[in-house]
């Protein structure tokens, strides 16, 4: 059996991988499962990517992330969970759009949303970001699911 640190440094890389994807996974389910509402829409395999620019004192960063997403569109809220391309997975992002904060999960505000004939964008301010502004934007989207996320932010209140 060897003893060299190096030799279990690469069998727990991707083991660590592994396990974190599981994690994410079973997380996915337990999150929909908890605050879906009975009349929820669950979008799958949404093409997209997010932009995160953060702008504070003398910094300046921008991040961009491609992937697709699934999304649990609620009547007050909505859950993305990406599917992103890269190593780590991410965490999901709960944005709140109405005032009302029932069957939410650490909501960040949805500022602004613009919608054309195929896709969505979608503006917030990260809570765990000072100075830091996301864009998620969702293209190729198809008629219905744009008149489904036209028909959920155009009620908010």
């Amino acid at each position: 059996m060897p003893t060299d640190f190096f030799f279990y440094f690469i069998i727990a890389i991707p083991v660590f991988f592994i396990v974190s994807g599981f994690f994410f996974f079973l997380q996915k389910d337990k999150i929909i499962e908890q605050y879906k509402q009975s009349d929820a829409v669950m979008i799958k395999n949404i093409n997209g990517n997010i932009v995160t620019v953060v702008k504070g004192g003398l910094r300046y960063s921008k991040s961009f992330q491609w992937g697709s997403f699934d999304i649990l569109l609620n009547q007050n809220s909505m859950f993305l969970f990406p599917r992103s391309l890269y190593i780590l997975p991410q965490r999901c992002i709960n944005l709140r759009f109405k005032l009302d904060t029932r069957n939410t999960r650490n909501p960040a505000v949805l500022t602004e949303f613009h919608i054309n004939k195929s896709s969505v964008k979608l503006i917030y301010y990260p809570n765990h970001l000072l100075y830091a502004k996301s864009t998620v934007s969702l293209n190729n989207l198809n008629q219905e699911q744009v008149l489904l996320f036209q028909k959920a932010l155009n009620r908010q209140a």
